[in-house]
């Protein structure tokens, strides 16, 4: 029997997950702010996989891979970067893609996928912060950040002379 991901068993699993996360994430990077945000970023990315999370045996398992390559991709930025950015690489939208136009769905890609992830939510699915901040078990305060800061880019990239 096929067990659908509501947001409700979502949030279930995701907050059931976070400690394990942190710890691999901390384990990799060394940092447990860096560690926050891969989890932060792991949990949305899951989120976005909810569709064919019922094709695993257990959720911890494509948990588990995801926040061991985006922790090692952090790594890996921070010892090619001379200067701390911050930022996770990019790494691609997402599958879902609704029904954008290609310059948008452009400019959606070149985010950084937290940013990325809670615009859509946002703006797509129709969430208020608190409950993406809720889904993904962090703070509206970082949500409203990460809406901001892919606000700006979206601009930019619409307007780069500003």
């Amino acid at each position: 029997m096929t067990q659908v991901f509501t947001r409700s068993r979502f949030e279930s699993e995701a907050g059931r997950l976070r400690p394990m996360l942190l710890r691999v994430a901390v384990s990799i990077t060394g940092n447990e702010e860096d560690s926050a945000y891969v989890v932060q970023e792991t949990l949305l990315k899951l989120w976005f996989l909810r569709d064919r999370l019922h094709e695993y045996e257990s959720v911890e398992a494509p948990a588990r891979v995801i926040v061991r390559n985006l922790s090692l991709n952090l790594v890996r930025h921070r010892a090619l970067s001379p200067i701390d950015t911050g930022v996770l690489p990019e790494t691609g939208a997402y599958d879902r893609e609704e029904s954008l136009s290609d310059e948008m769905t452009e400019a959606l890609a070149r985010l950084p996928d937290t940013e990325q992830a809670v615009l859509r939510m946002k703006h797509l699915e129709g969430f208020e912060t608190e409950e993406i901040a809720e889904m993904i078990h962090s703070t509206p305060g970082a949500v409203r950040t990460a809406l901001s800061r892919a606000r700006r880019r979206i601009r930019e990239y619409y307007n780069p002379s500003n």
